[in-house]
């Protein structure tokens, strides 16, 4: 029997966190509809019926065990329940404001196409590769350059296939390999690449006031990541963090998190004070100096949905 290891930094020592009941998890993707949840933990079973998450005590990554994603055919069908492809990003716009003009990007889990269609309005030419076979026809369909690929298969790479900027976006998390990624973009990088991953940040909203979020839990995400895990990760195949970047959050945004989560507004609404919508307002505005000294000492670090790590290729 093979021992757990984390997969980001190779240590073998971490914490249980929450155990995953598949069936149960996907009573969330459609519940109103028991066909689409039936056929969601069938595809499902193939691979795992539960999983328990786990964190590294080295470099924070939590990742599920067993580590094993779900097949194309369960995405397909998670993907039909919700709209998760056709939306823009924070991290796009930052990428693409950081890369020269006129450079090559090349992106891994291209989706629909959503980021090369915006490379290609700011001037850089853009392709693509991306697991569904469904995301790579929406992209041909709209004239974008794309084709279809599995990380996990070998693929030969020739010197036209390298390039000195790749991107991922929202990709890692759904691997059970992760050092895939980091592995493919290695073979593809011309001297001092610069690759651009991005996640579900470890400093945003729900996280730090530990909200269950479905969608970032097995069998949809597998890890989640953190600056460190980055580090560890990037240095195994010649990948150098350079910086970790965090999606910006609203001041308003932020207060409101910081004071619905606070004991007293807890106990308030347990104790079912806040049946009048005024008065759990007047108590929020009251609470707003308290709120902001909280964001501006012990959640200074608060961020919006996503983080983005830069690494540079240097191998010496």
């Amino acid at each position: 029997m093979s021992q757990t290891v984390c997969p980001a930094c190779g240590q073998d020592a971490f914490e249980p966190r929450e155990f995953i009941d598949v069936a149960e998890q996907h009573k969330l993707y459609a519940p109103d509809n028991q066909e689409t949840q039936q056929e969601l933990t069938a595809a499902a079973s193939e691979t795992a019926s539960s999983y328990q998450m786990l964190r590294c005590h080295h470099c924070g990554l939590e990742f599920c065990e067993p580590l094993l994603a779900p097949s194309a055919a369960w995405y397909h069908l998670a993907y039909r329940a919700l709209d998760l492809y056709s939306f823009d990003r924070w991290e796009f716009y930052e990428v693409l404001r950081r890369i020269p003009k006129g450079a090559d990007v090349f992106e891994f889990g291209c989706g629909s196409g959503l980021f090369l269609a915006h490379c290609l309005e700011y001037g850089v030419s853009a392709s693509g590769v991306d697991f569904s076979e469904d995301g790579v026809a929406s992209c041909v369909a709209k004239g974008l350059a794309a084709r279809h690929l599995d990380l996990n298969e070998a693929a030969s790479v020739s010197d036209t296939d390298r390039f000195p900027q790749m991107a991922a976006f929202h990709l890692l998390e759904h691997l059970d390999r992760p050092v895939t990624l980091f592995k493919q973009a290695a073979s593809r990088a011309l001297p001092s690449a610069h690759l651009w991953v991005s996640v579900p940040g470890d400093r945003r909203t729900t996280r730090r006031f530990g909200v269950r979020e479905f969608l970032d839990q097995p069998p949809h995400h597998m890890t989640r990541w953190t600056s460190e895990a980055f580090r560890e990760i990037g240095r195994r195949y010649g990948w150098r963090l350079v910086e970790t970047l965090y999606e910006p959050i609203p001041l308003r945004t932020t207060l409101w998190w910081i004071s619905v989560n606070s004991p007293t507004y807890q106990r308030w609404k347990a104790a079912g004070r806040f049946r009048s919508r005024f008065v759990e307002r007047a108590y929020r505005a009251l609470a707003l100096p308290a709120a902001l000294i909280h964001r501006l000492t012990g959640d200074r670090h608060l961020s919006g949905y996503a983080m983005l790590a830069h690494f540079v290729f240097d191998i010496r």
